[in-house]
């Protein structure tokens, strides 16, 4: 009886005396001891308000039942379809709305919804999937800053593959702890095109010499990457992920090994040729002028950078027989570098080698590297 007198009263209520009344009503479902029939009769009313023309009262239903769990499904989907201002409050909160419903969501809607989605209190890992395949960035960033979402490895992934131009997306993901090294060098390598793109570099800087830049710029910086990583897995994942993505070229391999990085051109082997780490490890450990041909026939290496690479695994083990004590690794690699190209020098069959050229371009890059490490501890030993 009181609900249907309820009902005749909203009829002539003002609107703001009917926003009221409804999270009254709305608490009363939630919270009061009603019997079988006053319960349904109370879900019949507020089926009904849903109907209400005026915004401010749908709205008020959303807020009063927004975070329950016992809040009637048909009324919370309801809501969750209607108006932004309406819909918001309860996708953000509402335990009762199923994920496959939100994927939905996150599909059909706008970008308020889909913020609305990835603010959720808990986001599942299959929702955070949806959200990375097709919400927009700006959700994405939100749901990238929120605890409760459950970013599965290979969501992350699809983030740099969609957005890793975008600073606002890169910095996030470059900003997450243990963010595997793949995706990392993905975002590197996002970074570079992102340069090659602004207006100020294609207007001083040829399109030849932008791509030249940039790629020096990634394999540097990839070849950092491999030297961080903190165990074998890591590292051979981010060799096939290289492999993969057709980075794994042999300017990148001679680039490894000027800095003394012979893990990563083990892995490297391995992946090009299907032979076992132990096998790989063992001709890199005693080079000869035939292992190192056959090796680089194997992984499909110009047998022009054979050469290059044995002189590099013979002045490796040199250098690490000799050296005593830590040292820097740009010092090494400037040591490395140095020596193989005075080796190469002997046989290069002119100045236009393009071999030639990269080396002396390594030279360049890791002897400024050096120069730059001893200015820094020379400023540290003067602070101290």
């Amino acid at each position: 009886m009181i609900v249907e007198k309820f009902l005749s009263w909203i009829e002539t209520a003002p609107v703001d005396r009917r926003a009221e009344a409804t999270s009254a009503l709305a608490r009363a479902y939630l919270y009061s001891p009603l019997d079988e029939a006053e319960k349904a009769a109370a879900e019949t009313a507020l089926t009904i308000l849903l109907d209400d023309p005026a915004p401010i009262v749908r709205e008020a239903l959303a807020q009063a039942l927004k975070q329950s769990p016992y809040a009637p499904r048909p009324v919370i989907l309801s809501l969750a379809q209607d108006i932004d201002a309406v819909a918001v409050p309860v996708i953000v909160s509402s335990p009762v709305l199923l994920d496959s419903e939100l994927v939905d969501m996150v599909a059909d809607r706008g970008l308020l919804i889909q913020c609305a989605v990835a603010s959720r209190p808990s986001v599942s890992p299959a929702l955070c999937a949806a959200m990375a395949e097709v919400a927009d960035s700006q959700a994405c960033c939100i749901m990238l800053e929120n605890p409760g979402a459950q970013i599965a490895v290979f969501s992350l992934r699809r983030l740099a593959e969609r957005f890793g131009q975008m600073p606002s997306v890169r910095n996030m993901l470059l900003s997450l702890d243990g963010l595997p090294i793949d995706i990392r060098q993905m975002l590197i390598v996002q970074l570079g095109d992102a340069l090659q793109q602004l207006s100020l570099v294609q207007s001083f800087v040829s399109s030849e010499r932008r791509t030249s830049l940039v790629k020096d710029a990634c394999d540097k910086a990839t070849v950092d990457l491999a030297s961080c990583c903190a165990h074998g897995d890591e590292l051979e994942a981010l060799v096939e992920h290289l492999r993969l993505s057709g980075q794994l070229t042999a300017d990148l391999l001679i680039r490894s090994l000027c800095m003394g990085n012979v893990s990563m051109f083990v892995k490297a082997l391995v992946s090009l040729t299907d032979l076992s780490e132990k096998r790989v490890q063992a001709c890199v450990a005693d080079p000869s002028e035939a292992l190192v041909q056959t090796l680089c026939k194997k992984a499909g290496i110009s047998e022009r950078v054979a050469p290059v690479i044995l002189s590099a695994l013979v002045v490796y083990r040199e250098l690490v027989s000799t050296i005593e004590g830590d040292m820097p690794r740009s010092r090494f690699g400037r040591m490395m570098v140095e020596r193989i190209l005075s080796d190469y020098n002997d046989f290069a069959e002119d100045e236009l080698d393009d071999l030639l050229a990269l080396l002396r371009r390594f030279a360049t890059q890791i002897a400024r590297d050096d120069a730059r490490s001893l200015s820094m501890r020379m400023k540290q030993v003067t602070a101290a």
